[in-house]
């Protein structure tokens, strides 16, 4: 299932509005009724980057990723049952539902490479856009350097300036990336920061610096997993498992107090975190609190 060729309407904070929805009826809704009752994902005015069908592109990606099925018989739309207790709970649903949401996302473009079928293009983009240097942003218009730079890293998952628009969308909406805008200069910024704070509850509460990034790659394969690094470009930059965007998250939950990363005698067990010369020999993570970034 590709993101951006027939569902580039869909978005994850729709996802969550009809999630949030579903999760009152049990027995299902049908797509008729969720549109009369949801008036927020209605199309929007012509020329905004939100208009078309939302709705039917959003339950269609829900589909897709085992968010939402659909009763064949009396076409209903039901959320997964195991979700309901995570829009529907105590704390922060909207986090919580969006860290499910890319765990499952990342799940099936694996999924998908191992099934000898093609990683759907949110995946293969979001698996690249993490491997560049946060210190080299890239512009958020598409030309030059833009176009050339993403149409060939991705491989063409994303080769328009209609994919890349929604492209910017679910990575700011999903916390792999931030926009900044600095005078003229406005950019996106591969940062896993709130990705990674999604996960924490998830985490062990500490471990080796290596066993802890294998467990947060095992739930988020978009952070450096090889089955989805084989599917990026040969012959180029070398990707790697642990991927700036990542880097960069650590980094600034360890500043918010989150994470701990503690150095280590056991050079085994060392990785290298960080950017540029600021990257340290760290062999211990530790949780320390969720953060709300």
């Amino acid at each position: 299932m590709d993101f951006f060729r027939g569902h580039a309407t869909a978005s994850a904070l729709g996802l969550f509005v009809i999630a949030r929805y579903l999760s009152d009826f049990p027995e299902g809704r049908t797509e008729e009724s969720l549109r009369e009752s949801l008036q927020m994902l209605k199309p929007q005015g012509a020329g905004s980057d939100d208009s078309g069908p939302v709705l039917a592109a959003s339950l269609a990606v829900g589909q897709g990723v085992r968010i939402l099925e659909r009763d064949q018989a009396s076409g209903r739309w039901r959320l997964i049952a195991d979700l309901c207790g995570v829009v529907a709970g105590d704390g922060d649903p909207w986090s919580t539902f969006r860290g499910e949401l890319l765990r499952r996302i990342a799940a099936h473009g694996v999924e998908e490479v191992e099934l000898g079928r093609k990683s759907p293009d949110l995946v293969v983009a979001l698996t690249w856009f993490l491997q560049q240097d946060p210190l080299k942003p890239i512009p958020t218009t598409w030309n030059a350097p833009t176009e050339p730079l993403v149409r060939a890293g991705t491989l063409g998952a994303v080769d328009r300036s209609e994919q890349w628009r929604p492209f910017q969308r679910w990575a700011v909406a999903l916390g792999l990336a931030r926009r900044t805008d600095t005078g003229s200069a406005k950019v996106l910024i591969p940062d896993a920061t709130t990705a990674i704070a999604d996960q924490l509850a998830s985490m062990p509460a500490s471990g080796s610096a290596k066993e802890w990034l294998s467990h947060l790659r095992d739930r988020l394969p978009i952070l450096g997993s090889p089955a989805l690094l084989a599917a990026l470009p040969t012959g180029g930059p070398v990707w790697s498992e642990l991927p700036p965007g990542l880097m960069l998250g650590l980094r600034k939950l360890e500043s918010l107090g989150a994470l701990r990363l503690e150095a280590s005698d056991d050079a085994s067990d060392v990785v290298s975190v960080g950017l540029a010369s600021s990257a340290r020999q760290i062999g211990r993570i530790t949780v320390l609190r969720g953060a709300d970034v």
